[in-house]
C-alpha cells in the first residue's frame, strides 16, 4: 500500500472486483471526458486472475480513503513502445470528492513510487483538452505541457484533442 495523508493507493483485491466493474461501467461516475467503453466483468476477472491487475502491460491501484472506501482508480502503463516512460491515468468515481485534491495527491504518490521503483526518466499524463480539472491536477503535480495531439481520441461520438503533459525525474520535488 502506498500511504498518503488523506488517501492510500492499494492493489485491487478479489473482493473489490464486483464494485470495480460497477464503477468502471458507470459512465456518470467515470465522468464525461473518458471513452464510453464498457468493461467486461469476465475480462476483468481474467486480468485479475492473470496478474492481480499489476502486470507489465498495466498496473492499476485503487484510491481509497482511511475507511477503505473506493474513491477512484489510478494506473500506469507503457504507452510508447520505444522509450521507457510510463503514462499515468486516473479517475475519481466519488463525485463528492472531485475537486478536493484527491487526484492531485494520488498522482503525486504514484509519481514518487514510480521514480523510486523504475529506472525511468519521464512520466506522462494525457487528457481530453476540455478536461480542465485534469489539466489542473497535472500542473499542480509539476507536469509541463508539451503539446496537443489533435483528434487523437474518440470520446462519446466525437474526435477530441488530447493535451500531453510530462514530468521528468529531475523536475519531481522529492
Amino acid at each position: 500500500m502506498i500511504k498518503g495523508s488523506r488517501i492510500n493507493l492499494r492493489h485491487v483485491r478479489r473482493n473489490d472486483l464486483e464494485q470495480l466493474v460497477s464503477l468502471l461501467n458507470d459512465l456518470d461516475a467515470r465522468g464525461e471526458y473518458l471513452p464510453n467503453t464498457m468493461f467486461s466483468p469476465v475480462d476483468l476477472q481474467k486480468k485479475f486472475e492473470a496478474d492481480g491487475m499489476a502486470g507489465d502491460d498495466l498496473t492499476r491501484f485503487l484510491i481509497v480513503d482511511g475507511s477503505d472506501r473506493i474513491l477512484g482508480t489510478i494506473f500506469y502503463f507503457k504507452s510508447v513502445p520505444y522509450y521507457s516512460a510510463r503514462e499515468i491515468g486516473y479517475t475519481i468515481f466519488a463525485v463528492d470528492q472531485r475537486g478536493a485534491g484527491i487526484a492531485t495527491e494520488a498522482v503525486t504518490l504514484l509519481s514518487r513510487h514510480l521514480f523510486d521503483l523504475l529506472q525511468i526518466n519521464r512520466l506522462e499524463i494525457r487528457m481530453d483538452s476540455r478536461n480542465l480539472a485534469s489539466e489542473k491536477v497535472a500542473i499542480k503535480c509539476g507536469f509541463k505541457k508539451e503539446g496537443v495531439s489533435r483528434g487523437a481520441n474518440f470520446i462519446r461520438g466525437k474526435h477530441v484533442d488530447m493535451n500531453i503533459y510530462a514530468l521528468l525525474r529531475n523536475e519531481f520535488d522529492v
